[in-house]
C-alpha cells in the first residue's frame, strides 16, 4: 500500500478560498504539504499558519476515534456494573456489545473528529483572508 503526498500550494486569496471545498471527506486521507506563497503575510505568520491548515486539511479523526471508543467502553462497563451486577462481568453478551461499543465509539469519534476537522479549516481559512486581504493600495505600489 503506498502513501502519496499531495503538495498545495497557495498563492492567492482564490487558492485559499479552494482549500476549504477541496478537502474531501475521506476515512483514510493522505498526507501531504500545504505551502503558502503569499507575499501579505509575514514569514513567521506563515509557518504557523501552514502547519494550522496542515493540520485540519490532513486530519484524519484517528485520536478523536480512539478517544471515543475507549470512552464508550467504560461507561458499558460502568454501566452494566452498577446497573446490573458485577456478575455481568462473566456473560459473553456482555463482552459482545462492550466489543460493539468500541466499534461504534471509534466510527462516531472518528466522524466527530473529522466534522471538527473541516469546521477548523473552514474557520482558519476565513481568519487568515479576512487578516491578510490584499488591499488595494499595495496591488498599484507593485
Amino acid at each position: 500500500m503506498s502513501s502519496q503526498q499531495i503538495e498545495i500550494i497557495i498563492r492567492d486569496l482564490k487558492d485559499l478560498d479552494k482549500l476549504i471545498f477541496s478537502q474531501k471527506f475521506f476515512f483514510m486521507p493522505k498526507s501531504g504539504n500545504i505551502i503558502l506563497e503569499m507575499e501579505s503575510i509575514p514569514n513567521l505568520e506563515k509557518e504557523k499558519c501552514q502547519t494550522k491548515l496542515q493540520r485540519y486539511y490532513f486530519a484524519c479523526g484517528c485520536k478523536e476515534g480512539a478517544a471515543a471508543s475507549i470512552l464508550l467502553f467504560c461507561f458499558f462497563w460502568i454501566y452494566s456494573v452498577f446497573a446490573k451486577s458485577l456478575s455481568i462481568i462473566l456473560s459473553w453478551e456482555a463482552w459482545l456489545l462492550s466489543g460493539l461499543m468500541i466499534l461504534i465509539g471509534a466510527v462516531l469519534g472518528k466522524v466527530l473528529g473529522l466534522v471538527y476537522a473541516k469546521y477548523a479549516l473552514k474557520s482558519s481559512v476565513r481568519k487568515l483572508m479576512l487578516s491578510y486581504t490584499e488591499s488595494p493600495k499595495s496591488k498599484t505600489l507593485n
